[in-house]
């Protein structure tokens, strides 16, 4: 089980990079190691002048032993494990860690438009959600788990549709969030301000609540029809549970923010449910697709 627990440590890693990254954008930390990339303030070990230089650097720190580790699960995972599923997955892995460090080096070092900063954790997830079903399958095999019932087609469609438009809603979420047009909003579920007072922002906010809505809406779907084949696959029931509980939930955190007026840590707590749901989501529509061994 030691190869699931380092897969394991590296997704957690992984997690914990999304989060520091988005307490860096939040506390304006972004620029606190300067325009240089990777050193900060043009130095290896810089003098921490204040808390900016201490998050920033702290951000790259981990990214680094983060990406360390997912290579090295991502090379005993390929070489070990024979199953095409898990090489499919080791290059999402390092796709999603390549293309995070990019984005995050390019908006460092150049002004990016909101269009492009809002895809930043779309593509940190990748990575994230690919060592999760990494996870996932690597704990099946070293427990010699075998599923022998397969799941329709239809349900791996379903699956599948839900994931994208999942990540299209949070790609829609990430650009609200860079464009600042959710601050001006007090109520909920329906915002109380109208469309003179907060201009073009209204129709942002209610589009984005309404991905919110019909999100809930898609997973009682899918929720509903795991629930006919939970003896087949009771794993996928049990998960598209958890995915239910954590869409409601993130429905909730929508209300926290709220009210909080978007607190850290209101947004941590969205962001990270968030993550979770998307890694499960991800592990739900893989398995499904996939022919049992």
């Amino acid at each position: 089980m030691r190869y699931f627990w380092l897969s394991f440590t590296a997704a957690a890693l992984i997690f914990l990079v999304n989060i520091i990254g988005f307490i860096d954008t939040m506390t304006n930390s972004a620029m606190g190691c300067g325009s240089g990339y990777p050193l900060c303030n043009g130095k290896l070990i810089p003098d921490f002048t204040d808390y900016h230089s201490v998050i920033e650097y702290t951000h790259r720190i981990v990214v680094v032993l983060a990406s360390i580790l997912l290579f090295v699960v991502s090379a005993i995972s390929w070489f070990r494990y024979k199953s095409q599923t898990i090489k499919w997955l080791v290059l999402f892995a390092i796709v999603g860690i390549l293309g995070e460090s990019t984005l995050g080096a390019l908006t460092v070092i150049l002004p990016l438009s909101p269009f492009l900063l809002a895809a930043h954790l779309g593509i940190a997830l990748i990575s994230f959600s690919a060592l999760a079903n990494i996870s996932y399958v690597i704990y099946h095999q070293e427990k010699n788990i075998r599923h022998q019932g397969r799941l329709p087609t239809s349900f791996a469609y379903i699956s599948w549709f839900v994931f994208f438009f999942l990540y299209l809603a949070i790609y829609f979420g990430g650009y609200v969030s860079k464009t600042g047009s959710g601050g001006a909003f007090r109520g909920f579920p329906i915002p109380t301000e109208h469309f003179s007072e907060v201009g073009n922002a209204f129709w942002v906010d209610v589009i984005h609540r309404l991905f919110a809505l019909v999100l809930v809406i898609l997973f009682v779907i899918l929720f509903a029809y795991a629930k006919k084949y939970h003896l087949t696959r009771p794993d996928l029931y049990r998960l598209s549970g958890i995915c239910l509980l954590l869409i409601v939930l993130q429905a909730l955190s929508g209300a926290l923010l709220i009210y909080t007026h978007l607190s850290l840590g209101a947004v941590l707590v969205h962001v990270s449910i968030v993550s979770l749901l998307v890694a499960t989501l991800s592990i739900i529509c893989i398995q499904s697709w996939i022919k049992p061994d």
